[in-house]
């Protein structure tokens, strides 16, 4: 928090912290690596309301709780492996990740393309005894990586296919036709590597002041931390509308744009396009745009997720946005950075934890890259180190003036994880209570796909505990580019 200018101090409460550190059998910190990130929001929301209110609160977060939200599909994919015999059904650490998965009317959420992915969190080696991470994770993904190869979707073919191809080979010729990949490189490669270099200069979160504005002093007598606040959240799944998702439950009001004629996946819409309205919008069509153009007026916050200077391309990069509002906080989050030779390559959750090390360490000096238990990693951290980012940047823009760029990705985050130390075995005594994973706090609403169950907000604040707003969840496009009110 001292990086982005704010201190735990800055609730005016205290700051706690429950459960310890190994949950999982894994080398990483990964109560941690969750609950730093969510804490770090929550006190950016809590000193926005003190700052509006003259009123501190206690914060705490509990590690055990925190876990679940670093993947709240966990349970059902470590039903379908222990289902399998790849999870021993004795070993109570990975079983306790059984207990709960989302629900809709009281059944498993739909996750069947991720599920039956052939590529999902799969580990393929190559000619020369490398591994590769391959993205296919949405049709025309798996489509580039098939077409590369020249194979069926079946994952006993595409792993002979890989056999034939060294590792640096493939990784550049699927990035050069847009497919998505990373190898699995030790720590001290990705360091080296220009990319990796790269990165090591630059903070978890990138706040740079691109415009000049006047201040913008919050107003008083809020109803949450957040009231007033309008978010544009132009995202696809997972992290930035993660970011979106937090700042809602903060109190913002937050307008989604759903990309015209995209395919997502409806679990994943379910999870983290809460507390948010959702509209339709083809940036590409000049009256589209032009209508789009008229919400940045009153729009207090930005955030994209596409690759590249892709936003640029349609008009809506950083600069314009800030042009047409000043005072505008603009969050980008990437795969690789803002910068440097990948700065324009797509990458998802896998390829920041793969080519930056964190699975060769997770393999336990085996050379063989593991996924980490909770596979997806840190695609709901990095969602929340944006919202921190954000939070610190309205702060800056009330005290000092100015229009903000925040910076995210999900291979820095990686290399943050790292930076938290790691455990030299998965063994630990799991009957110790701090180290015992819990049943998680959830919730159930009616929303317009039925009754959703699903995990609450995991930081607790003691005098704005954060909630989000009725339905839960819209159907995606299903509401009209206009802000409320």
């Amino acid at each position: 928090m001292h990086a982005i200018g704010g201190a735990p101090g800055d609730a005016g409460g205290k700051v706690e912290f429950t459960g310890v550190d190994p949950l999982l059998r894994s080398h990483f910190r990964i109560g941690a690596c969750m609950a730093i990130p969510a804490m770090a929001a929550g006190v950016g929301a809590a000193a926005i309301w003190r700052e509006r209110t003259g009123q501190g609160q206690d914060l705490t977060v509990d590690l055990r709780q925190a876990v679940w939200n670093t993947n709240p599909l966990i349970g059902m994919v470590h039903t379908k492996l222990q289902a399998a015999g790849l999870i021993p059904a004795s070993d109570p650490i990975p079983a306790s990740l059984t207990s709960w998965k989302p629900k809709v009317n009281g059944l498993m959420v739909q996750a069947p393309v991720g599920l039956g992915n052939p590529l999902s969190f799969q580990a393929f080696e190559t000619r020369d005894g490398r591994f590769i991470n391959l993205t296919g994770i949405y049709p025309h993904l798996m489509d580039r990586i098939l077409n590369v190869l020249k194979t069926p979707p079946d994952q006993a073919a595409i792993r002979a296919a890989v056999k034939k191809w060294d590792g640096q080979e493939l990784e550049d010729t699927l990035a050069a036709n847009n497919g998505v990949a990373a190898l699995h490189r030790t720590r001290a490669e990705w360091l080296a590597h220009p990319q990796g270099e790269y990165l090591a200069g630059l903070p978890l979160i990138e706040i740079v002041k691109v415009g000049d504005a006047p201040p913008r002093p919050f107003s008083p007598d809020p109803e949450r931390p957040l009231s007033g606040k309008r978010v544009i959240s132009c995202t696809h799944v997972i992290a930035g509308t993660t970011a979106a998702r937090t700042l809602a439950e903060y109190g913002a009001n937050v307008l989604h744009i759903a990309r015209d004629q995209s395919f997502e996946h409806e679990a994943m819409v379910i999870d983290v396009n809460v507390g948010m309205r959702s509209a339709w919008v083809n940036l590409r069509d000049p009256e589209q745009s032009r209508h789009f153009a008229t919400l940045l007026p009153d729009a207090d916050v930005f955030i994209e997720g596409f690759r590249g200077r892709s936003m640029e391309r349609l008009g809506f990069g950083v600069e314009e946005v800030a042009r047409q509002r000043p005072g505008i906080v603009y969050l980008s989050v990437r795969g690789y950075g803002w910068d440097g030779p990948w700065g324009d390559r797509a990458a998802f959750d896998m390829e920041g934890v793969s080519t930056t090390g964190f699975t060769l360490t997770e393999g336990g000096g085996t050379g063989v890259p593991r996924f980490p238990p909770t596979l997806v990693m840190n695609d709901y951290i990095t969602g929340y180190i944006g919202a921190a980012g954000i939070l610190a940047a309205l702060r800056r823009q009330a005290q000092e003036g100015g229009s903000w760029h925040v910076r995210v990705n999900l291979a820095r985050a990686a290399m943050w994880f790292q930076d938290l130390g790691h455990f030299p075995g998965i063994d630990f005594d799991a009957s110790r209570p701090e180290h015992r994973m819990t049943p998680p706090d959830t919730m159930t609403r009616q929303t317009p796909y039925g009754r959703v169950e699903r995990l609450v907000p995991q930081v607790r604040l003691s005098k704005t505990p954060g909630r989000w707003r009725d339905p839960l969840v819209t159907v995606r496009g299903s509401d009209l580019p206009t802000w409320e009110g």
